[in-house]
């Protein structure tokens, strides 16, 4: 020590400060390392996943690659693990008996909104969905879900082949695109006009398009982990959200002073709602459940179609296929599209059940520990307070476990009603009822892209009607291949998983 010591003051006053730093950050190093090596790890928690840099701990594995990341750790570690990222601990539960223990956690023990609400109340604003209290945020969902009916999907159909035949005219007779560019513009101009109102769908290409770039800023990684930081970004998020609730209390405000009710859309179903108390839904309460609605609608179907076309762009067969079963169904590819003959095409919405299992716009879903401990009564494991649970559909949906040949694109698997995963998406939990109508499918099924329990998506079914109406529309009106000949990797730089850049699709108008 002594040597050290005489060298050290040998040293000029900035080497020595930067030697310090270096033993420091070894001897930070060496603890966190030695620490995982030589201390017992607790037999009644979930395994820890090693890792090599303190706080940091598994984040750099998991941000490149999350999907090989956690199918490695099931490997190693099993279907319960826990692994570190940038100081949060995450409790990875997988497989069926995983998904069903995440999503039917109770609320007293662990929590969506304390999972999400940091990052999610500077993007759809305070005290609605997670920044609500929870009885509240169930009737916004019914609020939401009641103004999402059939009545309003009838309307909504050809509204939505109008957009897409229009959007695409442009396009010439053949060329190429970049398909998640372009599905992405699509989707937001069909959405807005369905749901968000003729006001905010006559504005898109103005200033309202700029303030949903600026909102969608702050739904990246980064705001997860570091919710509020003093960011040009962040400023312009928070600028963009109140702009938006201004625009929607002075559309609202027009609306009652003029009497303009007889709109389809959801704003008007949520302007004529009413709480259980009897006050009608304040203005800031309908824009943020708006902007909630178009963030979580938008961004699955915007991915979705575009992962789809890219899957048919690699098979031709199934593009004939959809096409022959327009022609049964319909009589010819020029007859209208509609709710009710949307409904009768199984290979269609086989196609997108297929998709929506190999490319789940959101592959993970959490919740965080608030009491004390969470029983595993399966594995008999405990998850301490503070722990993410986290349930990642995009490993079980592709684990051979459930599937057969998980990894290729076979929409015909979800015709096939003897397969066992039919039979696992009905069970008890299937029929409980939150607040908001019963939930549909039980939390045990190994395919659940819109999650399960309490807060499954509740616009599971505008979503497929969207894209069931776009995928039809698109395959009547263009033959396609992809530009390189294979289907692209998935980009997970962003909370949604997109495919990778670029993603052109070549196209040829049909005759």
């Amino acid at each position: 020590m002594a040597v050290v010591s005489t060298l050290l003051s040998a040293l000029p006053p900035v080497s020595t400060l930067a030697v310090y730093l270096v033993l420091v950050v070894g001897v930070v190093f060496a603890i966190h390392i030695l620490s995982q090596l030589i201390i017992p790890a607790n037999p009644k928690q979930p395994p820890t996943v090693f890792s090599w840099v303190p706080l940091l701990g598994n984040a750099v594995q998991f941000g490149m690659d999350p999907i090989t990341f956690l199918k490695d750790c099931q490997k190693k570690y099993g279907d319960v693990f826990t692994f570190t990222m940038v100081g949060k601990r995450v409790t990875v539960c997988l497989g069926a008996d995983g998904n069903q223990f995440v999503f039917n956690s109770k609320q007293s023990l662990s929590s969506a909104a304390q999972a999400y609400n940091h990052m999610t109340k500077f993007v759809f604003g305070p005290d609605v969905v997670y920044d609500a209290p929870h009885a509240v945020f169930m009737e916004q969902k019914k609020f939401i879900k009641a103004g999402l009916n059939s009545d309003c999907f009838r309307e909504h159909v050809p509204m939505i082949v109008e957009e897409t035949e229009n959007f695409f005219k442009t396009y010439g007779n053949s060329g190429s695109f970049d398909a998640y560019e372009a599905f992405a513009q699509l989707v937001i101009r069909t959405a807005s006009r369905c749901l968000m109102g003729k006001e905010i769908y006559n504005n898109l290409d103005g200033s309202v398009a700029k303030l949903y770039y600026d909102l969608d800023q702050g739904f990246q990684p980064i705001n997860f982990i570091f919710p509020n930081l003093p960011l040009p970004s962040y400023r312009r998020r928070d600028v963009a959200r109140e702009k938006m609730a201004e625009l929607y209390s002075s559309i609202i405000q027009r609306r009652k002073e003029q009497n303009d009710t007889d709109n389809s859309d959801l704003l008007q179903a949520l302007i004529d709602a009413t709480y259980k108390d009897g006050s009608h839904i304040p203005d800031h309460h309908i824009a943020g459940m708006l902007i909630a609605v178009l963030f979580g609608g938008q961004h699955t179907s915007a991915t979705t179609s575009s992962w789809t076309v890219l899957e048919l762009a690699a098979q031709p067969e199934l593009v004939k296929a959809l096409l022959q079963e327009q022609i049964d169904k319909l009589g010819s590819v020029q007859a209208d599209l509609t709710f009710d003959n949307l409904k009768d095409m199984p290979l269609l919405e086989a196609c997108i059940r297929e998709t929506l299992r190999l490319h789940p716009p959101i592959f993970q879903m959490m919740r965080k520990v608030v009491a004390d401990k969470v029983v595993f009564e399966k594995y008999n494991l405990e998850i301490p307070k503070g722990n993410h649970l986290c349930a990642a559909p995009g490993v079980t949906q592709i684990d051979p476990v459930y599937f057969d040949e998980p990894l290729k694109y076979n929409p015909y698997r979800w015709l096939e009603k003897s397969d066992p995963v039919h039979q696992m998406e009905q069970g008890d939990d299937a029929n409980i009822d939150y607040g908001f109508g019963a939930v549909g499918i039980s939390s045990r099924s190994p395919f659940l892209p819109f999650g399960a329990g309490r807060h499954r998506c509740i616009g599971e079914q505008f979503g497929y009607l969207q894209l069931k109406t776009i995928i039809s529309t698109f395959v009547r009106t263009f033959d396609f291949e992809n530009l390189n000949g294979k289907v692209p990797g998935s980009d997970y730089t962003s909370m949604v998983v997109v495919p990778q850049h670029p993603a052109k699709v070549r196209y040829t108008r049909r005759a």
